[in-house]
């Protein structure tokens, strides 16, 4: 199954029970002439369903092993036994990935199915879904496109059959009946033209999961053309909306053979794959609309801004505003709920890093606190030495438990993280506690940093000597000087770098 590089939480789950199906998904909806296909009293029920509620990926099952003769020159040229007997006119195909699938001819219309119709009784209800199928495209007069194909699916239990068509010529998903797109699992859409991506991305899916009929020449120099447009995109723009990096689509580009006049099923299944997320990828940006994303920093729904409170402020006043940057960073992940695998793993990868650096960075301090109050004892320099040595142990506990957390975040898709940020983002506050733990290490780190140094000047009012006390004063006062002019230049820029 593909990984994909963009995620937007939403279910695709749905149960149907034929005796409480909607009135759209009737299977004679409008249809009272309609003729019922039955055999010896029974009645098939069809439902739409779409391309990606197959459930290929959840069948489960148990296989059972064990030892066989081989027979004299099995799987021969000369005897390629097949021990499973098909029903008249079908054919089995193999996908790439391992699963059989089954495709005829009935009629004018040809059939694709992975139901496993050598078990007892799935091709005569297969049979009976077809016959429905026909019945009704001619009950409604309805033409079908020239090239369309259908997909069917026997329950094994109950007398129904899910279904749906598509158009290989426009590569589009149909059905023959209308269908509320909320019930079928569909994310929203702004317009009818904005369905057809959807459609595509379904399209694309049945073919990725039934490779066997050729894939036309040009859809593969388009594919190479989106890519090749898409890898200077990412090459040229710190703010694409493609979801694979530039090297990534260097490597489709490659793999892609557009020579070839006919393809294999393993070619015609990797460009499906492929084709699945373009197709999404224009969804979620509203390709070819009058308000498309051009930028992935660019938020077009509307969502509204977090809500800094009074709180919030103060608290991430006491982590020298570390939150905001975080939450800043966090924000632009997620705009309109989609996020991107490529800048999702970079993000992580920074901020792991800088949790490593800070846990040693706390391990220095504590060493350099243990061996300074070893000399300082009963003065008060020995408890800002112990605030010190508190404040490393809170950064290393803090870090500790972020990396532990975060240790697997880098190797999820686009989906897992979508679904992650959704439930991390506060419905008023934003990102702004999930900001908040992400700071609590380096501003350990920096308050420690601070204590230290404070323990250090404390010692200045000890020292016998005055001429040496004095020139301790002025040292600390020039780095002091210093410090300051610092922080007053690099508050100038309206650009700022801090992370």
């Amino acid at each position: 199954m593909a990984a994909p590089g963009i995620g937007m939480a939403f279910t695709q789950e749905i149960l149907y029970d034929p005796a409480t199906l909607p009135a759209y998904m009737e299977p004679t909806r409008d249809l009272s002439k309609v003729g019922n296909v039955s055999v010896e009293g029974t009645q098939v029920v069809l439902y739409p369903v779409t391309a990606l509620q197959n459930p290929r990926y959840d069948l489960g099952g148990i296989v059972r092993t064990g030892s066989q003769t081989i027979r004299m020159g099995t799987h021969t040229s000369m005897r390629n036994l097949n021990p499973s007997v098909l029903p008249d006119a079908w054919a089995t195909v193999i996908n790439p990935e391992g699963s059989p699938f089954y495709v005829t001819e009935c009629g004018a219309i040809s059939v694709v199915t992975d139901s496993p119709i050598q078990e007892a009784g799935i091709s005569e209800k297969l049979a009976k879904g077809i016959g429905r199928v026909r019945s009704q495209i001619e009950d409604l007069a309805f033409k079908l496109p020239r090239n369309a194909e259908l997909y069917i699916r026997a329950d094994k239990i109950k007398e129904t059959c899910s279904y749906y068509f598509v158009d290989h010529d426009s590569q589009t998903e149909f059905w023959l009946q209308d269908i509320e797109m909320t019930t079928m699992g569909m994310p929203e859409v702004s317009s009818v033209k904005h369905i057809k991506y959807i459609l595509q991305e379904h399209y694309w899916t049945h073919v990725e999961f039934f490779p066997h009929r050729l894939l036309p020449k040009h859809l593969r120099v388009e594919l190479v053309d989106v890519l090749r447009h898409a890898r200077a995109d990412q090459m040229t723009s710190d703010n694409s909306t493609f979801p694979y990096n530039a090297q990534q689509c260097a490597d489709f580009i490659q793999i892609i053979d557009t020579e070839a006049n006919e393809t294999t099923v393993y070619m015609t299944c990797l460009v499906a794959r492929i084709w699945v997320m373009i197709a999404r990828h224009r969804y979620d940006h509203f390709y070819g609309e009058e308000h498309a994303r051009l930028c992935r920093d660019q938020g077009i729904l509307g969502k509204p801004a977090a809500q800094l409170t009074f709180g919030m402020r103060f608290c991430s006043a006491l982590l020298f505003n570390f939150p905001n940057n975080f939450r800043v960073e966090l924000e632009l992940l997620y705009v309109d709920n989609l996020v991107y695998t490529i800048h999702w793993r970079t993000f992580v990868t920074e901020l792991t890093k800088g949790w490593r650096d800070n846990v040693k960075m706390d391990v220095g301090l504590l060493i350099a606190n243990a061996a300074f109050m070893g000399l300082i004892k009963d003065t008060p320099s020995m408890y800002a030495g112990l605030a010190s040595m508190l404040l490393a142990m809170g950064g290393l506990l803090s870090a500790g438990t972020l990396l532990h957390s975060y240790a697997n975040a880098g190797k999820v898709n686009a989906a897992t993280v979508a679904v992650y940020l959704r439930q991390m983002e506060h419905s008023k506050l934003g990102f702004g506690p999930v900001a908040g733990a992400f700071s609590l290490p380096k501003a350990f780190t920096v308050w420690s940093i601070l204590f230290f140094f404070t323990g250090i000047l404390t010692i200045v009012p000890f020292v016998p000597d005055p001429f040496n006390m004095g020139a301790l004063i002025c040292v600390a006062f020039l780095v002091a000087v210093a410090f300051v002019f610092m922080a007053v230049v690099l508050r100038r820029p309206s650009v700022r770098f801090i992370v």
